[in-house]
């Protein structure tokens, strides 16, 4: 390897590591330590209609295919035993690719907490608090999705996701991707 290739590799390292830091200070001085609150969520049993489905990995890949991956900027697919997350953010006005991996887990009341297991920005990996406020700060997300930094989750509040126009509501039984096993509670709403 020549001396000219080898300057240019240190400079773009250089580079690369005077970019990682900026990113770095920036989402800790824009965002806040303060932890979230979660919702509480209620809902009247007695005016629903419910319905228990048992599903697998692949039809809910079909799903997200339907309504989330095509109808965002965000490409979401269930795999052995994560939820995987891929997207863009800006960083210095150009987009980079987040990866994130999930746990998922249902919450008591039905909704979905996502525990981070390994987050990348680009080619680097980096510390998942310091990168769910980067997110946070910086990514435009619906509100039924709650990033918590502090606790290193992501609170998914399914009850609040509008299905259509319609007054379906849906809730997590139980979810473990290791076993293909999900149990999720359809909720219709009626009058009486």
């Amino acid at each position: 390897m020549s001396i000219k290739n080898r300057w240019k590799i240190a400079f773009f390292t250089l580079l690369g590591g005077v970019l990682f830091i900026i990113i770095m200070i920036g989402g800790m001085v824009f965002s806040t330590d303060q932890p979230t609150s979660l919702p509480n969520t209620f809902m009247d049993n007695k005016k629903s209609v419910q319905f228990n489905i048992s599903t697998h990995k692949e039809d809910l890949n079909k799903l997200l295919n339907q309504y989330v991956n095509i109808t965002t900027s965000y490409n979401v697919r269930l795999k052995n035993d994560v939820i995987e997350f891929k997207g863009f953010v800006p960083v210095l006005s150009e987009k980079v690719q987040v990866k994130i991996t999930f746990i998922p887990k249902a919450s008591k009341n039905g909704d979905l907490i996502l525990i981070p297991k390994s987050f990348s920005l680009g080619k680097l990996n980096l510390p998942i608090s310091s990168v769910l406020k980067l997110v946070n700060s910086s990514v435009k997300l619906p509100d039924w999705i709650i990033i918590q930094p502090v606790n290193k989750t992501i609170y998914v509040e399914l009850q609040k996701l509008k299905i259509n126009h319609s007054h379906m509501k849906i809730k997590v039984n139980h979810i473990n991707l290791k076993k293909d096993d999900i149990s999720l509670k359809l909720l219709f709403f009626t009058d009486r």
